[in-house]
């Protein structure tokens, strides 16, 4: 299984939404008092502005779309803390029929070769409590836990 990781065209914009679906499906069901149930789960504009930063990443398997990542590079400094640059994973998604086979693995890898290449000192992400076998694979590759939120629902 040759894994290929590249930045989308436009042209992927559909295939990328159904993966994003999928995932986004996933929250709805675990939070219905917070996320609902959309067509489009990233714009076209965003698609657009995430192509042109180079900030999205398609995996591929014989040409077809099998998962993205999307991510941003923030620098914080301030004057009571180290400088840090932190590249953000916004959101990985493997197709549901593909997942298990380490394509989420080899985007961590590709997303962790560009944070090196930016001098990020962090590579940080949030994952939904509910998302055992994603939490799974972020352990395994090395993720810490960093902070806890709480929330209550009025």
């Amino acid at each position: 299984m040759q894994i290929t990781i590249e930045i989308p065209q436009i042209k992927d914009f559909n295939n990328v939404n159904k993966l994003a679906k999928q995932v986004h499906e996933l929250h709805v069901n675990w939070r219905p008092d917070l996320f609902l149930s959309v067509d489009e789960v990233i714009s076209k504009e965003n698609f657009k502005e995430k192509i042109q930063t180079k900030e999205i990443y398609v995996a591929k398997i014989n040409n077809e779309i099998i998962g993205y990542v999307t991510f941003n590079i923030k620098e914080k400094d301030n004057h009571n803390m180290r400088y840090r640059k932190q590249l953000q994973i916004e959101a990985i998604c493997i197709d549901e029929k593909n997942r298990g086979k380490g394509i989420g693995t080899e985007l961590l890898n590709y997303v962790k070769k560009i944070a090196k290449e930016n001098n990020c000192t962090d590579l940080c992400l949030t994952v939904n409590q509910e998302n055992k076998n994603a939490i799974k694979v972020y352990e395994k590759f090395g993720f810490k836990v960093k902070n806890i939120s709480y929330s209550m629902k009025i």
